[in-house]
């Protein structure tokens, strides 16, 4: 953890953030949990351009602990991004039904619908 403390100081916040975007993405709850204590302001960091939150990401790739941590930790459940899906449309979009079920227990709003066709969580269920 002090390499962490020495390397996000150095680095600034979007070093960090990309960092907690990619234990999102990969599965390292150990990593982004270390991350959220020693910046708990990076739970509001998406990439730039595709503006894909941690949410997003660990969402779509089913990990369902790093999903809860991210909720816990406050994070805009039903954030978009530039295609105007949220966590819980990439969740039914790629069948991780566990991550699924969490964020509608987290009160993920089931009824948007995304920029591109209007399709809603239940219609990437569907496909």
């Amino acid at each position: 953890m002090r390499f962490l403390s020495i390397v996000g100081n150095s680095l600034g916040c979007s070093a960090s953030g990309e960092r907690l975007v990619s234990a999102a993405r990969d599965g390292d709850l150990q990593e982004a949990r270390e991350l959220l204590e020693y910046n708990p302001r990076l739970i509001r960091y998406s990439t730039f351009g595709v503006r894909n939150s941690p949410l997003h990401y660990s969402a779509a790739q089913g990990h369902h602990e790093i999903v809860t941590l991210l909720l816990e930790s406050g994070v805009d459940i039903n954030l978009r991004n530039y295609r105007g899906q949220t966590a819980l449309m990439q969740a039914c979009q790629h069948g991780h039904w566990e991550v699924v079920q969490t964020l509608i227990l987290f009160k993920a709003n089931i009824h948007r619908a995304d920029y591109l066709n209007g399709g809603t969580a239940l219609h990437l269920a569907a496909l």
